[in-house]
């Protein structure tokens, strides 16, 4: 059986492939969405109308699929592709919700956000009539078929910026296990993408289940709210065949009601979720936020927003970035204020690459519980398996790599991956929880003190030497005159995809910070290369970085090279250093998108630089490359510092 549905899913990602107008995994995961969620929306409905007596269906009769798509001789070709463009989504979009029915809401929100990409009827006759081989009413298919599921949305992974919208099952798995939702309780997950969490809570919940009136309560306590189309719709679908006849999803903003109006009735007893991370946040809502946490950085607004939602008692367990660990100012508050409200009892701080190849950041796993000051942070550093240097889309996390962690989790103690602090210390760092583990070279030895301090002094020397170079070269620059980029740079798409790209001499610039590499070159140039799409999801425009690149080099199709027209008139460096440090208001600031956030080369043409005189520019350049040999040798600083502790440490304790 799983064969046969693994070849049908084949086969309709080759029709797929055939029609012109899908571009890419994203588009195509759409397009069999809210197909999927049709079809199973109306197996569902002809089951409850034998079921329920005076069951009444919410979708219109024309619109079911039986109707219009199910048989296999029915409407093709261009009368197809004309009833789904002209009636079925306008219809479907406007969709009368007045009676407050939840399912009529449902369907409205999913198809107001998503789209018929098909340019071939002939080739969606053809996707419908492989779906018509399922049955969704038969529980055996609909189970197995809800494993294939699971493989499409971890697809999501490597289609570009849709990547956010999946987090790994093992990862939802371990929170879920550890946090342990209990039937009754109301369970939310806030950003919940494709709906990971939820379906895991579900499945944990089942098992609880002993009468039938428990399997409602189930349906309305595990909440969903998330604002993108697209996981919107996959997530829908998601919770359907996971046995939740209406999901009790939200289509909005998590971040868009004032904090101040959620009153005790919103409160949960669970939160789990990966909330978006690296974003700006849009529409001015961090102004919902008392004035003392407002920031545009998504993830510090949703701990707040958390803190508020979780009832006094009640139990987190989240995802959160390296960034959101550390940092001063507004950062810092709302650690301050999370650690004083609630009981941040245990950080797992998971390897770079658990999100590869979306994300390469360093994140970790926070569990807490609301209504406790927090006295002791337990840290349990994951490690790689055996033999394996990181992470990907062949070799993901795996459930089983958790079970050291939960043997432990019951009779804690400190060991080479485990070690606690207190807060006491956590107060003394400006309540930073970027934590590294002080066993990790536990064994190694840390050279001559002396020596480690002789180092020390030479960067401390270093680093007055810059200072004082600095402050002698603290120059005042003319503004020069404006121009568009497009006037004076020419700006080309690349050409190389990621997937297809071949091992080679070459640097390959891709929107992660480290460059990848190619057979073949299509630059030979000194070139500013900037991402067109945006770094992060949840209809958030962002850029994490941009790139300077120089000489032979490849370029991702998802970014544009810039590349000065005259050398003498503008240094390609100069124009880093600028977009650099303005990139939010002249780069990001032009992308548009609901479910693509990005911007065009045509956008980008537009953009007005300020260009001062070539010497002026050149000059600017060795200021700005001092300042960042002054941050090396920080850097230097806090390492040989950290050598000096451990070695002083080392001598006393051979003794």
């Amino acid at each position: 059986m799983s064969i046969n549905l693994s070849g049908m899913m084949k086969s309709i990602r080759n029709i797929m492939r055939e029609d012109t107008g899908l571009n890419g995994d994203a588009q195509r995961i759409e397009q069999l969405g809210w197909m999927i969620f049709l079809k199973v929306l109306s197996d569902k409905e002809k089951e409850l109308e034998i079921m329920e007596d005076d069951y009444t269906s919410p979708l219109p009769a024309k619109y079911h699929w039986d109707e219009w798509a199910g048989d296999d001789e029915g409407m093709t070709g261009d009368k197809l592709l004309q009833f789904v463009d002209q009636k079925l989504f306008p219809d479907l979009k406007n969709f009368d919700v007045s009676d407050g029915n939840k399912r009529a809401l449902i369907i409205r929100e999913v198809f107001e956000g998503n789209h018929n990409y098909m340019k071939s009827g002939i080739n969606l006759r053809r996707v419908l009539n492989k779906l018509n081989e399922l049955d969704f009413n038969v529980a055996e298919k609909r189970h197995l078929f809800g494993d294939i599921y699971e493989g499409i949305l971890k697809e999501l992974q490597s289609a570009g910026k849709s990547g956010e919208f999946y987090t790994p099952r093992a990862v939802t798995q371990f929170l879920t296990d550890m946090i342990d939702p209990q039937l009754g309780e109301k369970i939310l997950d806030p950003a919940c993408g494709t709906g990971g969490f939820l379906t895991c809570t579900i499945e944990h919940l089942k098992k609880q289940i002993k009468r039938a009136n428990q399997r409602k309560k189930l349906q309305d306590n595990v909440i969903g709210w998330e604002y993108k189309p697209l996981p919107f719709l996959l997530a829908t679908t998601n919770l359907i065949l996971h046995d939740i006849e209406i999901p009790n999803l939200t289509f909005d903003d998590s971040l868009s009601r004032p904090l101040n109006e959620y009153r005790q009735k919103d409160r949960v007893n669970v939160i789990l979720t990966n909330p978006p991370f690296g974003g700006v946040v849009a529409n001015s809502y961090e102004k919902n936020f008392p004035q003392n946490f407002r920031t545009k950085e998504s993830a510090d607004l949703f701990l707040i927003l958390m803190i508020r939602l979780l009832k006094d008692g009640g139990r987190a367990g989240i995802v959160l970035p390296d960034g959101s660990l550390a940092g001063d100012g507004v950062k810092q508050r709302i650690r301050e204020k999370w650690l004083t409200e609630c009981n941040l009892h245990t950080i797992v701080r998971l390897p770079n690459s658990v999100f590869k190849p979306y994300a390469t950041v360093a994140t970790n796993l926070l569990f807490f519980e609301k209504g406790i000051k927090t006295k002791n942070i337990w840290y349990y550093e994951h490690r790689l398996p055996e033999g394996q240097k990181s992470y990907s889309k062949t070799k993901s996390i795996r459930i089983e790599e958790f079970d050291p962690i939960k043997k432990w989790w019951e009779k804690r103690k400190e060991s080479e991956v485990a070690w606690k602090v207190s807060i006491k210390t956590i107060k003394d760092r400006g309540w930073d929880l970027d934590i590294k583990n002080p066993n990790i070279q536990s064994n190694e030895k840390y050279g001559n003190t002396s020596e480690i301090i002789t180092k020390v002094e030479k960067h401390i020397a270093n680093i007055v030497s810059d200072l004082s170079i600095i402050k002698s070269k603290t120059i005042k620059f003319s503004y020069g005159e404006k121009f568009k980029l497009g006037e004076i740079c020419s700006i080309n798409k690349g050409s190389t995809g990621i997937k297809k790209a071949k091992k080679g001499k070459y640097p390959l610039v891709v929107t992660a910070e480290e460059r990848e590499s190619h057979n073949e070159y299509q630059f030979d140039a000194e070139a500013v290369c900037i991402p067109l799409v945006s770094s992060t999801g949840h209809g958030h425009a962002s850029l994490k970085r941009i790139h300077y690149q120089e000489g032979k080099f490849a370029l991702g199709t998802i970014l544009a090279a810039v590349i000065p027209k005259d050398k003498e008139q503008i240094s390609a460096k100069y124009l880093y250093y600028y977009l650099l440090t303005f990139k939010n208001e002249l780069i990001v600031s032009l992308m548009k998108g609901m479910a693509n956030v990005g911007l065009s080369v045509t956008k980008l043409k537009t953009i007005g630089i300020f260009v001062p005189a070539i010497d002026e520019q050149l000059r600017f350049i060795k200021y700005i490359d001092k300042c960042s040999e002054l941050q090396k040798e920080s850097g230097l600083i806090d390492f040989y510092t950290d050598q000096l502790k451990r070695s002083v440490l080392q001598h006393v304790f051979n003794k």
